[in-house]
């Protein structure tokens, strides 16, 4: 009976000691999330961002890219990338002096990509992005192609017009902090850019607020 007890009582204290020295090595939580997990003063991420931009009296579907470094949980660096279409709202008939059939307006833009992370700290903060960069916008008009092969038509897209411009983007988004790794994100910004030249004439046609939501993925 007392070889038992000494063998309890041994355990018991041998497990109190080892949870003593976990405890004792485990780092401290230094970033708020909903899981509590660690936090690192040095992390990175990617991200993966969907939404609407409005141009100028068009609506297109927008996605857009990031890779990033952020620097004590506060301040991101990175680059990013975007792509628009407004395919999905159908042709365009404002041009009937030179595109009388319609036309898409289509293109892409990234460059430099700052962020600014306020209250890092809580599961629920702000952050606020900026993207420096240059693109391109096409018009574009579908054509048909018949393919002998298959017997049936092909449609591909056609460039009527393009311009190139630089932009500046400032945003701000709510970061939701859903672990360590995994970050959901809601945002608003707005495209200022060069003019741009199309029907002969300057106009500012990606100028516009675009609404995104996103994943991002990484350490935060």
């Amino acid at each position: 009976m007392k070889t038992r007890f000494a063998l309890v009582f041994l355990l018991i204290t041998t497990s109190f000691a080892l949870q003593a020295q976990t405890s004792d090595n485990e780092p401290e939580n230094h970033s708020g999330n909903i899981y509590n997990l660690q936090a690192s003063s040095l992390g990175a991420y990617v991200s993966f961002h969907l939404g609407n931009a409005s141009l100028r009296g068009h609506n297109a579907l927008m996605g857009q890219m990031r890779l990033a470094a952020r620097f004590n949980h506060n301040f991101s660096v990175g680059i990013a990338g975007n792509a628009f279409s407004d395919a999905v709202y159908g042709l365009n008939y404002d041009r009937p002096d030179n595109i009388p059939d319609g036309y898409y307006v289509e293109g892409g833009y990234g460059g430099f990509f700052i962020e600014p992370v306020f209250a890092p700290e809580f599961p629920v903060h702000l952050s606020f992005p900026l993207i420096l960069g240059a693109g391109a916008v096409v018009l574009t008009e579908e054509n048909y192609l018949f393919d002998s092969g298959s017997w049936e038509d092909e449609t591909y897209r056609n460039v009527l017009e393009s311009a190139a411009f630089v932009i500046i983007e400032p945003g701000v988004e709510l970061e939701v902090k859903i672990t360590d790794y995994v970050m959901l994100s809601a945002g608003v910004s707005y495209r200022a850019t060069s003019g741009i030249k199309l029907d002969a004439r300057r106009e500012y046609l990606m100028n516009g607020i675009s609404v995104n939501g996103g994943i991002k993925l990484g350490l935060f």
